[in-house]
């Protein structure tokens, strides 16, 4: 139940056993309004523990956004407004994807188009495959930044790294 209590407190999800809810009352919708965005996401870091030579320890690799958000608090922020009789709204944002998501939008759908229009050139067939694998591609990346010998985030130690997301095994 939405009982409209509110927790302003940024923790793991495992604190506290946190469960949430997001609600939107729409009204009467007679029309296309403007999109009502919601993000939900989580941090990690270290990203991957990476072994570079044979034999070598594996070292912590922390995701590239660090560099622009060391902590989660600025990566998300948060206002509570006072609306009266005791009814607060929290206004959350992921700062960055939030302010841009139209433009964010509008570049994904570009993108798309390009590449199912590719697709679709060399097999009809071909072109819904490889827009509903996109996805899978992009998210199974993660760009990392590695640390000097102080845990300072080090610019010119970047790697790109890829799960594997399926395929064929060889045996």
């Amino acid at each position: 139940m939405l009982n409209g209590q509110l927790d302003p407190a940024i923790r793991p999800v495992s604190d506290n056993f946190a469960v949430f809810a997001i609600s939107r009352d729409l009204g009467t919708i007679k029309a296309t309004q403007a999109p009502v965005v919601w993000a939900v996401g989580y941090t990690t870091d270290s990203a991957i523990n990476y072994s570079g030579s044979f034999g070598a320890p594996p070292t912590s690799r922390s995701p590239y956004y660090k560099t622009r958000y060391p902590t989660d608090e600025p990566l998300a922020s948060i206002d509570t407004i006072f609306c009266g009789d005791d009814v607060f709204n929290n206004k959350v944002q992921i700062v960055d994807f939030l302010k841009d998501f139209t433009n964010a939008l509008t570049r994904a759908q570009n993108l798309d188009s390009k590449i199912l229009q590719a697709a679709n050139s060399v097999s009809n067939n071909l072109g819904d495959l490889v827009s509903a694998s996109i996805a899978q591609v992009f998210g199974s990346m993660q760009l990392t930044i590695g640390t000097d010998t102080h845990g300072n985030l080090n610019m010119s130690d970047i790697m790109m790294f890829m799960k594997n997301i399926g395929g064929v095994k060889k045996k």
